[in-house]
């Protein structure tokens, strides 16, 4: 080895040794603190102190040694957080980026379907009872919401959305109307089978005084309607 390339190795060494010193001396110094917190989110469900509380979980405020991931972590911990972005700004800034769920449907009674059928948990969803109720099977949830929207814009001509929405492990859906109204659709030709309905509504409601109890949609040509006449059902066959 030349002496030449032996005080270029011995020099390098020694350069290596005063950065990591003086790195060593910033990180521990107090004087680099992150003073500094800028928030990107519309607040629906989660408040400014909420998030705050969250932040101050990593007691840490020196720029080199606050762990950005850490409290991502901790913010996205909260039942309504969706996501968490969050970034540090030389020299005093910590940037938290926040996207909420946007809840949809009341999963299965206790749990909450987001806009893009994700499950979700909170403390309660009694107060969110305005909310349609799909029942399903849990690893098929974002078909399921698919399907449910779907199926609402297919029932428009009848003029009411769905309120309820079953669904079995064979595919079997049976829907709740808001007025009250049941349909069932079976596991097979949903949308064809809710297009027929959609097309005979008003010619259904010129048959009666009143809706239907029940529409049954799981017939090749028709559909068996049950009206409630008093205290009796009556069925009759529309196709």
């Amino acid at each position: 080895m030349s002496k030449a390339l032996q005080l270029t190795i011995i020099f390098s060494m020694l350069l290596l040794l005063l950065v990591v010193a003086m790195m060593s001396g910033l990180i521990q110094s107090d004087r680099w603190r992150i003073t500094q917190l800028e928030v990107a989110a519309e607040y629906d469900r989660i408040t400014p102190e909420q998030l705050r509380l969250m932040v101050a979980k990593t007691p840490e405020r020196s720029f080199f040694r606050l762990n950005a991931e850490e409290v991502k972590r901790n913010i996205e911990s909260m039942s309504w957080v969706r996501y968490a972005h969050v970034v540090k700004q030389w020299p005093d800034t910590l940037k938290i980026t926040i996207k909420e769920h946007q809840a949809i449907a009341i999963w299965n009674e206790k749990d909450l379907l987001n806009q893009s059928g994700e499950v979700f948990q909170v403390d309660a969803v009694d107060h969110l009872n305005a909310l349609p109720k799909i029942y399903g099977i849990a690893e098929d949830s974002k078909l399921t919401l698919e399907n449910f929207n779907r199926f609402n814009q297919l029932l428009q001509p009848v003029g009411y959305e769905i309120r309820e929405a079953h669904v079995n492990n064979r595919g079997d859906w049976r829907l709740i109307l808001r007025n009250g109204l049941e349909v069932l659709l079976g596991s097979e030709k949903h949308e064809a089978r809710i297009l027929r309905l959609a097309d005979t509504w008003d010619q259904l409601l010129k048959t009666a005084k009143r809706l239907p109890e029940r529409v049954d949609l799981r017939y090749s040509n028709g559909y068996v309607v049950r009206w409630r006449e008093q205290d009796e059902f009556v069925e009759q066959v529309m196709g």
